[in-house]
């Protein structure tokens, strides 16, 4: 089966290109402003904050930002530049050699012995999962299929036996008993691996290699399980903090009932509160070049090839990483917004400017927190080349920006 190369959506904003400045960092720095939104929760519901210069300021977890840059960036990529974060290894398995003729029921056997074949823990009684989440090239279960379809004769045995641990499995697993978990008694599978033909289990290994997947050269993965599965991230994202105090607002809501509308008591249908901040966050990530090269270069490729991957990774990291905000809670809130100012800049040194908020501003915060920023780079950061791009909220002109930017618009 040949993967289908899906042509990426029209980019929602202008590209942000520093492949031409030197240095070994690409750091952007932004400002943006956000009004009524609960970006990020804690447990308790709650937006996350923290203490930074003695004031608490409203806070942006690094998880929280990476996911939709992430998301972004697979939007826009070729679907071999892309990587997928899931438990459904084997569900996507089954589905791809369903497609190639193969009867459902001995898909999900096929499937779930060609996932072990490649050192990754399953459990028969969840015949569609993993254990534990995989990051990995989205061709991969294409090509998981491909290897099974390729070994389908040798491998009839050991199907066999897969079915009948995962019938075994799902009559007296965790489903069945109603357990969270299986005991050690209920993990089955992995010793059926050495019933496989070795030229298979390599082959099912490569799946995994993550060849020219931006995605996976940008922000590394970690599969403990397997050979060569630790790949190590080449961007580093900070928690967004704001950089005035943070105010709670505590919005009640009332949810009345359509279809009481005849005089019946009681026509609320649910009463409820959601709890909401503003304020101008200031965010900083960091693109470290040569490891984006080194993880590129690792798929064998020769250098005109991991250059214009690395350009072309390059790019989109840095405007994902500038132009996307978390969903929040999108029915309710809308968080879209343009950075008040956003500064792409390459640097021999990755240096955050989280310093210059030390001291909480009293909104209205945007201009004045621009013209702290730039006045720490201009005497801080060393900056080689890069770009600016500056939106004022009143009109006023841009502050006093280092020369070695280009100023662009939004």
């Amino acid at each position: 089966m040949t993967t289908p190369v899906l042509a990426p959506t029209a980019a929602p904003y202008r590209t942000i290109d520093t492949t031409a400045a030197p240095g070994d960092f690409v750091v952007v720095h932004s400002l943006t402003t956000v009004a009524g939104v609960c970006l990020n929760r804690d447990m308790d519901g709650l937006p996350k904050t923290l203490l930074f210069g003695g004031t608490e300021r409203l806070r942006v977890s690094s998880q929280a930002l990476i996911r939709p840059a992430r998301t972004w960036i697979r939007a826009q990529s070729m679907v071999d530049e892309q990587g997928v974060s899931s438990r459904l290894l084997p569900y996507q398995t089954a589905l791809r050699l369903q497609e190639q003729g193969i009867d459902p029921a001995d898909a999900v056997p096929a499937a779930l012995l060609a996932v072990i074949a490649t050192g990754i823990s399953v459990d028969p009684a969840e015949p569609d999962k993993t254990r534990a989440m995989t990051y990995v090239p989205a061709a991969a279960p294409t090509r998981l299929a491909e290897v099974m379809l390729t070994y389908w004769d040798d491998t009839d045995v050991a199907r066999k036996e897969m079915e009948t641990r995962i019938a075994t499995a799902m009559r007296n697993g965790p489903r069945a008993r109603g357990r969270k978990r299986p005991p050690p008694e209920d993990t089955p599978a992995t010793d059926l691996t050495d019933s496989l033909p070795d030229v298979m289990v390599a082959a099912a290994r490569k799946a995994f290699a993550p060849g020219l997947a931006l995605e996976i050269a940008l922000f590394g993965r970690f599969l403990a399980e397997i050979a060569g599965g630790k790949i190590r991230s080449a961007v580093s994202v900070a928690h967004a903090l704001s950089v005035d105090p943070h105010v709670l607002l505590t919005d009640e809501f009332t949810a009345l009932d359509d279809w009481n509308t005849g005089g019946v008591m009681g026509s609320v249908g649910m009463l409820g509160a959601q709890h909401l901040s503003s304020g101008t966050l200031y965010r900083w990530a960091c693109l470290n070049r040569r490891q984006l090269r080194e993880n590129l270069a690792a798929s064998g490729a020769g250098h005109d090839e991991v250059e214009e991957a690395a350009q072309r990774a390059e790019r989109l990291f840095t405007t994902a990483i500038t132009y996307t905000l978390p969903n929040a809670r999108s029915s309710r809130t809308g968080s879209a917004a343009l950075p008040t100012l956003a500064i792409a800049a390459t640097s021999d040194i990755a240096l955050t400017a989280a310093a210059a908020y030390e001291t909480a501003i009293d909104p209205p915060a945007g201009e004045e927190a621009a013209e702290r920023l730039t006045a720490y780079l201009t005497s801080a950061a060393r900056l080689n080349g890069g770009t600016a791009r500056w939106l004022s909220p009143t009109g006023a002109d841009a502050p006093h920006l280092p020369d070695v930017l280009t100023v662009e618009g939004h």
